[in-house]
């Protein structure tokens, strides 16, 4: 992987590095529980009968278990606040997670690690690309001040659960952004830009990109169904949070639409926790065990 530069956008002010960090972590958690509570609601009505007092309500936590769309990061978490990050050592955290629990794990996800588990290796073909690549890596945005290894990082954890380079890739823009929403910085397109371009994307993949700020009305399609495609997921995620001004309602609305897949929603919320943190969401979402332990991370990466 090439290096680029971090652009110099206007910092956003009034949020603290610290409250960021926590945004970044609840809010994928958050994401993950409220796209879980419609993930299978295969129209309005469906998704009406689960509202709780007409409103959206995130999907409890199971005692004892941990959903796919958060748990690959918890165990990247483990490996960045443990001193470094051994990709074969994070691989056999993942294994074990899916052998003992594996709770919301879709088709592709545990293709990639029943792999790991039978060859100790990284698949090599898949269906289809991965969503959950993009998932597993976002906490390398953490590593922010290093970009060189965060885009590093980023592209070969993706690449443990996703051969294909386009996929990484994808994961690489979600982190960037996520990465800049940690520094306070609100416009990330041109480092997206400029590291997709430095590490030979293709053509296709730098202009969904490079496109997104053209029109706020004219959302990409949403990404539905259990295994989107994470070209298009990354384009979706990246464009509401470009676009749309506040959080909450945005992740209200993709739990209303149906369909949604908790790792899309676990991206989609740690993109709008790290860009405006969650002082101003709904208590009702703040109050499972995840959000404890996510916010006590956060305290400890101070």
């Amino acid at each position: 992987m090439s290096p680029y530069v971090p652009g110099m956008q206007q910092v956003a002010t009034g949020i603290e590095p610290i409250d960021r960090r926590e945004g970044f972590l609840v809010g994928a958690v958050v994401g993950a529980a409220l796209a879980a509570a419609t993930a299978g609601c295969p129209d309005a009505a469906a998704v009406q009968a689960v509202l709780v007092d007409g409103d959206v309500a995130p999907l409890a936590q199971i005692p004892g278990r941990r959903r796919g769309s958060t748990a690959l990061a918890d165990e990247l978490l483990v490996e960045l606040t443990g001193g470094g990050v051994d990709l074969h050592r994070l691989a056999g955290r993942w294994v074990a997670w899916h052998e003992q629990d594996g709770l919301e794990s879709d088709a592709l996800l545990a293709a990639a690690l029943d792999h790991l588990r039978e060859f100790d290796a990284p698949v090599t073909t898949l269906r289809s690309g991965s969503v959950a690549a993009l998932a597993a890596a976002l906490p390398a945005a953490l590593a922010g001040g290093s970009p060189r290894g965060m885009v590093a990082g980023a592209f070969h954890i993706a690449r443990l659960l996703d051969p294909a380079e386009t996929t990484a890739l994808a994961a690489v823009a979600v982190v960037i952004a996520a990465a800049a929403f940690l520094e306070g910085r609100r416009d990330f397109i041109a480092d997206v830009v400029a590291a997709l371009r430095a590490n030979d994307a293709p053509g296709e993949l730098v202009d969904a990109m490079r496109t997104i700020p053209r029109d706020p009305r004219a959302p990409p399609p949403l990404p539905r169904g259990d295994t989107p495609d994470p070209v298009a997921a990354a384009t979706w995620l990246l464009w509401g949070a470009y676009h749309r001004p506040r959080g909450a309602d945005a992740l209200r609305e993709l739990a209303l639409c149906g369909g949604i897949a908790p790792t899309v929603g676990a991206v989609a919320g740690a993109l709008f926790g790290a860009r405006d943190g969650i002082s101003g969401w709904p208590a009702a979402w703040l109050a499972g065990e995840d959000v404890v332990s996510r916010r006590a991370l956060a305290m400890r990466l101070g």
